[in-house]
């Protein structure tokens, strides 16, 4: 499974990389290899993290959240794929599948356990939010981008979906979801154990 991991990482590598050189061309500015958005810096830490990381590593427990919910949205609503008369324009299609890529394996980490949710690392999404709000303070002020990671404008313009408001939904979001994780692997080991003490008590009647 880990092989398999890898190669899959290695190509959504591939497609996030596409999408920034894609992007860099399209607006004549070499910086913006540099994701800044959330979406974009999800797919590019998630690749290197399935890369270089093991089964089940902490940057796992803060990208999946913020990836999950990234190219959910893409998936159902892919809002820039007017951006141009082709829906193969590079910006466009190597856009639509890094968020999709992303998405489904994210679908396919937690469904294998080779990513599991639960509230011993909920710590991890909090100081990985902080992180890439850094990177976008850094982009801005240094780089000179418009308003990495939406720090200045919502999500969705004219909507209370500014980046702080979406945070605190994505971190109530994650911890409903490895609290219902949790109570499914407290209550699988409890029918475990349920089901060998009746054996037992069978065998020795």
């Amino acid at each position: 499974m880990s092989m398999i991991m890898r190669i899959i990482g290695g190509v959504l590598f591939i497609c996030i990389l596409w999408n920034r050189i894609s992007i860099c061309v399209s607006h004549k500015n070499a910086l913006l290899l540099i994701p800044d958005t959330f979406c974009g810096i999800s797919s590019l830490i998630l690749s290197l993290a399935l890369l270089l990381g093991k089964r089940d590593n902490i940057v796992f427990h803060f990208i999946c959240y913020l990836g999950f919910i990234g190219g959910l949205i893409v998936v159902v609503y892919p809002d820039f794929i007017g951006q141009a008369s082709s829906i193969f324009y590079p910006d466009t299609i190597s856009g639509l599948l890094h968020h999709s890529i992303m998405f489904y394996t994210i679908l396919i980490m937690t469904i294998t356990k080779y990513f599991v949710p639960t509230i011993k690392k909920w710590y991890a999404l909090p100081l990985g939010l902080c992180c890439v709000m850094t990177l976008g303070i850094f982009e801005i002020t240094v780089l000179d981008s418009n308003d990495a990671m939406q720090i200045f404008n919502p999500l969705l313009p004219d909507t209370i979906f500014t980046w702080w408001f979406c945070g605190i939904l994505l971190l109530v979001f994650s911890y409903l979801v490895m609290v219902v994780f949790e109570y499914f692997n407290v209550w699988k080991k409890q029918s475990g154990s349920d089901n060998i003490k009746t054996e037992t008590e069978e065998k020795t009647l």
